[in-house]
Order: C-alpha cells, then structure tokens, then sequence
C-alpha cells in the first residue's frame, strides 16, 4: 500500500478512537444525558417515581437536570383562595420547563383557556381532563379542575388552572402524552393537597 493512502488511514483510525473516548466518557460533543432523579423532582408533580419517568420522556436531553419548585396556601376549607404551587426545571441553566397551579374562580372553558394559553383557538386541540383540557400546536398543556364549592371561598365556585409549558420540546405523539399525562398529575396533586370538595373530574 502507498504511504499517501497509509497516513490519510492511520489519521482516521486516531480519530475514530478519539470520538469512541469522547462518546465513552461523555465529554462534548457526546455528553451522555443525565439522570433526573426522582428525589428531586418538584412534589407539584405527583407520585415523584411516575413525574421522573415522564419528565424523561418529555424533556430535551442535557447533561444534568436541576429543580426548583414551591407549594404555598392553604386548604379551601379554610376559606382561603391562596394555593398556588409552582415547579421549574432547568438543563445546565437554562429552564426546560414549567408547571403550575393556581386556585381561581371557575370560568367558561373557552374564557379560561384564552386566559391561561396564548395560542389561538385554530391551534388548541382539547382533551379529557377536569371540566376541560387543551394542548396547543406548541404543546402547552392547561386543564382546569373543579375544586371548591360555591359557598366554601367568598365569590363563588373555584377551580384550579393548571399550565404545564415546555420551553422547547418536539410534537410526537408520545411526548404530547406525556405532557398531558404531567398537568394531570400536576393536578391530582394540588386537588387533594387543598382538599377540594369538587370531584376532580380527572383520568384515573
């Protein structure tokens, strides 16, 4: 074999070993997605096993996952409008995406989705969920869920609006699920957490 061809080989050969190091040890261009552990996870989210394994299916890949989340306000038996919980989850510092609950009075469906989404109704598709749930063509996710009689909080009947938005995410199938299936868990959680005297309405 000519040596013009055997140093343009053994150059290919050294580069292949360095990518298959790189890849190994997760160093760039290669960096091995993190694990998101279910200690961590917000518990805004539910169940933190079954928001872990969701989360994994719905987030872009990154290096490592952080969380930051709170839950504030009291239940609705003491009269009070407050509950709020909020969760956000960030890869290698910038925000993947946000979920959170807030206690308000209950609208229309068409009223509150135009409140809580900033789509247009052409590019809402709704779902089963709480007296209503709709995804977007961007995929965020907002459902309201009955919560408070009228009578139990001064104004009327309340619901919870839950909005779960990811920042950047693709339109599969499976990731539009379970983005779904993460307001609903989202959901279940701030509906017992208050004690609503409504059925929640919710998939089981």
């Amino acid at each position: 074999m000519s040596k013009k061809f055997l140093i343009p080989l053994a150059a290919l050969v050294v580069a292949g070993l360095a990518a298959a190091a790189f890849y190994a040890l997760g160093l760039p261009p290669f960096e091995k997605r993190g694990k998101i552990e279910a200690s961590k996870v917000c518990e805004s989210l539910g169940v933190s096993t079954k928001a872990a394994s969701t989360l994994e299916t719905v987030l872009p890949e990154e290096p490592e996952y952080s969380f930051r989340g709170r839950v504030t306000g009291e239940q609705v038996t003491q009269q009070s409008d407050a509950f709020r919980s909020d969760c956000a989850v960030y890869g290698e510092g910038k925000a993947l995406l946000t979920a959170g609950v807030q206690l308000m009075e209950t609208q229309s469906a068409d009223s509150w989705a135009k409140y809580s989404l900033e789509d247009g109704d052409e590019s809402r598709e709704s779902f089963a969920a709480g007296s209503g749930g709709f995804i977007t063509a961007g995929n965020t996710v907002a459902i309201q869920v009955p919560c408070a009689k009228a009578g139990t909080i001064p104004g009327g009947e309340y619901s919870l609006r839950v909005v779960v938005d990811p920042k950047s995410s693709e339109a599969s199938d499976k990731v539009r699920q379970g983005l779904k299936d993460l307001a609903v868990e989202a959901a279940r959680f701030a509906h017992e957490k208050t004690e609503c005297n409504l059925p929640s309405e919710l998939p089981e």
